[in-house]
């Protein structure tokens, strides 16, 4: 056997182990990034849910005409703490870019806000009780087109 043969078979051999090697770390990195974004698109599901979950019930009690002002705020003291938003943003805040922690920080304010104006003793139709859903509306949307964005680049 000439030893050009033996190099070649050996480079050859190099050569393929280098592209599988290549071929599975690409693979790899590809699954890694599809879980991370699958655990974002979860946290980010689960905050928003909390969310809504809190928001509705903070509707419902403020249009309910049988309640007194101070059931209506006895009933949403703890609307936010019992739908966990607090700890499904803390989850969040683990995994998600600043960007959108920040405008969930504000969603959550938001909400807090609207939530306040209850338990003030405002009921839905007048304007403090408006305004304050219309700036949770509003924070929401810019956190979720911040989350669809940051799914989109992940």
């Amino acid at each position: 056997m000439q030893w050009t043969a033996i190099a070649a078979t050996a480079v050859g051999a190099v050569i393929g182990i280098a592209s599988t090697l290549t071929a599975d770390h690409l693979r790899w990195r590809r699954d890694l990034s599809e879980r991370d974004r699958d655990a974002m698109r979860s946290s980010y599901a689960q905050y928003v849910d909390a969310l809504t979950q809190a928001r509705d019930e903070i509707t419902q009690t403020s249009r309910d005409p049988g309640l007194t002002a101070e059931e209506r705020a006895d009933n949403v003291r703890t609307v936010i703490g019992r739908h966990g938003v607090y700890a499904k943003q803390h989850q969040l805040e683990l995994m998600a870019p600043v960007k959108v922690v920040r405008l969930a920080i504000s969603a959550a304010n938001e909400l807090a806000g609207y939530r306040d104006s209850v338990i003030n003793g405002f009921t839905r139709e007048d304007p403090e009780c408006v305004e304050a859903r219309r700036a949770y509306r509003e924070a929401r949307y810019r956190l979720i087109d911040a989350m669809r964005f940051s799914l989109e680049r992940h």
